[in-house]
């Protein structure tokens, strides 16, 4: 797929590009939308926006394009196609070809910009919003984010795990639980075969840059797509591999 080209803020005249934070927006948002949306908000104490706290950071949203929407039978902004925003197991496959896109799209940008900052794998932030935010934490367990080296962070708002009943499975939740040093290697690899491609990162190498990688996951308790009880048990999926990891809900 070829998506439109990412909505980017800079750092002011004057001010050194040290860092850069990658967002990706939910489903039927835009990445200049949710740019937008999200740096008019301001921090309690001081009273400021995001920009005014991160002066030297750039700021990078990708825009996921339009595609097929199956249940509505038309186009709509979002990174892969669901079936249904309340039980997200219903017809998966749709997901797929979304899933797989966009993670291939996500290394893309992750990698230019570790390039911009001299090879410093560490001084890029990943995180997104509700399906950007799934399609960031795929990125990540797929090796895809982290191919170039691990990164400095990931935050996800309103998170969800797209396969979800697959990824607990191979992480061995509801059962004996595997290992630490297992569970992304068999993340990954049932991420791989559910996409369908060839491993994207070595397991090993996954399993390293994601261990010690400070996580934050957030989700509201007044969204009614995803009931927060679930969303809870969704966000202990995700934190199983990652040894830093904060949950807030």
């Amino acid at each position: 797929m070829v998506y439109p080209p990412p909505y980017i803020i800079n750092p002011e005249s004057g001010n050194a590009h040290t860092n850069t934070i990658i967002l990706l927006h939910g489903r039927g948002s835009t990445a200049r939308t949710f740019a937008q949306d999200l740096l008019l908000l301001k921090t309690s104490s001081p009273s400021q926006n995001l920009l005014a706290h991160f002066p030297n950071a750039r700021w990078v949203f990708p825009d996921a394009g339009e595609r097929w929407c199956t249940p509505f039978k038309e186009k709509a902004s979002a990174w892969c196609d669901t079936f249904s925003l309340e039980d997200l197991s219903v017809r998966q496959d749709l997901q797929v070809a979304g899933l797989r896109d966009g993670i291939l799209h996500v290394r893309c940008i992750v990698e230019e910009e570790i390039e911009r900052l001299g090879g410093k794998s560490e001084k890029v932030i990943l995180g997104g919003f509700s399906q950007g935010s799934a399609t960031a934490l795929w990125s990540l367990f797929t090796g895809a984010a982290v191919a170039r080296g691990p990164l400095g962070g990931f935050f996800g708002i309103g998170a969800w795990m797209p396969f979800t009943r697959e990824a607990k499975k191979a992480v061995g939740i509801s059962e004996v639980a595997l290992a630490q040093e297992k569970r992304v290697p068999q993340l990954a690899t049932t991420f791989w075969d559910i996409l369908g491609i060839d491993p994207v990162t070595p397991v090993e190498m996954i399993q390293a840059r994601l261990h010690k990688m400070p996580v934050s996951l957030g989700h509201g308790t007044d969204v009614c797509i995803s009931p927060i009880t679930k969303a809870k048990q969704e966000m202990l999926l995700i934190t199983v591999p990652c040894d830093r990891t904060f949950v807030s809900a």
